[in-house]
């Protein structure tokens, strides 16, 4: 049962277009970036920081996108209206969820990966071809295992609003909205009003924080950064799984 909803859920993505071109756009515009950069940065012929630092800077932008990516998964449906369909086919309603929260794992750890991939290999032949001085991932390892943790939880959480909203100009609108605008608004003005960095309590912030390369120092450790975050999902996590077991379709 599990395995046929979760192939159900593979295939709404594949054959619906709004998540394909977000995910494209996830996956390649980066990549397309990091591979201009490597054709025609770096004058001096020699690269300052490796490569897998500068391609942390896209991390942001990677797990916002996975996130509305998530809030299609769950949205879609209810949008179209065929969400009652799919729980007449699998009227457990929790091998539904647990499909959705499968699907969005498997998706955006495979989009994380043809990122990394994809991003280090072409750079690499790139910057060999221009005689660069360069080093692909060094000591900063933990960028690495931060993208695999970053994305898969912002796009859990996209997934977990678009059940609350249920309709996707919402679920969107908070997925992007709230890290980008609305989480430095209230602690930008926390901060200034009492004189002391709120910063540290930022969730997404925390998120974000797991894909840098230089770690601030004013906010949480890698650890505490990521117990955090991964709290803070589990929230919205939580109240999407008690709104999708008890609430009309």
């Amino acid at each position: 049962m599990m395995f046929n909803a979760f192939r159900s859920e593979l295939i709404k993505l594949r054959t619906t277009r709004a998540p394909k071109v977000v995910l494209a756009c996830a996956v390649f515009l980066p990549m397309i970036i990091q591979v201009l950069i490597s054709m025609f940065g770096y004058k001096d012929g020699v690269v300052g920081s490796t490569v897998i630092s500068n391609m942390s800077g896209s991390g942001p932008l990677v797990a916002l996108l996975l996130g509305v990516v998530g809030v299609l998964c769950s949205t879609q449906e209810y949008s179209q209206g065929t969400i009652r369909i799919t729980l007449v086919a699998i009227p457990h309603r929790f091998t539904v969820l647990m499909a959705k929260v499968l699907t969005m794992l498997v998706v955006s750890c495979t989009a994380i990966a043809t990122y990394l991939a994809g991003g280090l290999a072409l750079s690499q032949l790139v910057m060999n071809a221009r005689g660069l001085k360069f080093e692909l991932i060094g000591s900063y390892g933990r960028i690495i295992i931060g993208f695999f943790v970053l994305v898969p939880l912002l796009s859990i959480l996209g997934l977990s609003l678009g059940i609350i909203f249920k309709s996707p100009p919402g679920a969107i609108s908070a997925v992007l909205l709230w890290p980008t605008l609305i989480e430095g608004m209230i602690f930008g003005l926390l901060s200034v009003a009492l004189n002391k960095n709120y910063f540290r309590w930022a969730p997404v912030q925390n998120g974000f924080q797991l894909v840098r390369d230089v770690m601030d120092h004013e906010l949480n450790s890698w650890g505490i950064a990521t117990a955090y975050f991964a709290s803070f999902v589990s929230v919205f996590v939580v109240i999407s799984f008690i709104s999708f077991m008890k609430r009309d379709a």
